[in-house]
């Protein structure tokens, strides 16, 4: 398995009681994938199977680590998914995408490339896609990083298939960077 196949889905924090359970700071925006038998892996490949999850207070259990003691093996382990394996557990309603699937895309408006979306960055209010801009534009004096917000004002289509985000205005923003 590629490293470049794998979602970051949450950090595992200190124990929380005396039967194993760890501190889950959920990463991703998938929170029902943290059910009894679903597998994750750690940086070093190593499987963790849930054996029990408190949504309540954000607590997770793993087979194997039924104790404190070993439960405190787990503390700051940032556990991963496959990108495959999400799709086959988190649905996506209409209109919604995978960030693994949005990142890398080109951002394109009125047949010219802006730059690319290297990061999805939450606003609180909406995501912000960090672009970085493209080179020609770059050496015509633009910024070398903008921000475009991911609403429709700005993002008319995005089409993964062809790794393209077709935007609207966008240059007003990047002009004005």
């Amino acid at each position: 398995m590629l490293k470049s196949d794998l979602v970051e889905v949450a950090l595992l924090g200190k124990s929380v009681g005396l039967k194993g359970f760890v501190k889950l700071h959920d990463r991703s925006d998938f929170p029902k994938q943290f059910k009894k038998d679903a597998k994750f892996i750690d940086k070093d490949g190593n499987g963790l199977i849930v054996k029990s999850f408190n949504s309540a207070n954000s607590s997770i259990l793993f087979y194997g680590f039924e104790d404190v003691d070993l439960a405190k093996t787990l503390t700051n382990k940032i556990i991963y998914t496959t990108k495959e394996l999400t799709r086959q557990t988190c649905k996506l309603k209409k209109d919604e995408f995978f960030y693994f699937d949005i990142l890398g895309c080109e951002i394109c408006e009125n047949d010219q490339i802006l730059g690319v979306i290297e990061d999805i960055e939450d606003s609180g209010a909406n995501n912000l896609f960090y672009i970085k801009t493209d080179e020609v534009l770059v050496k015509q004096g633009f910024p070398e990083n903008f921000y475009i917000p991911y609403i429709d004002r700005y993002v008319e289509k995005i089409d993964i298939e062809n790794r393209k985000i077709y935007t609207k205005d966008a240059i007003l923003i990047l002009e004005n960077s």
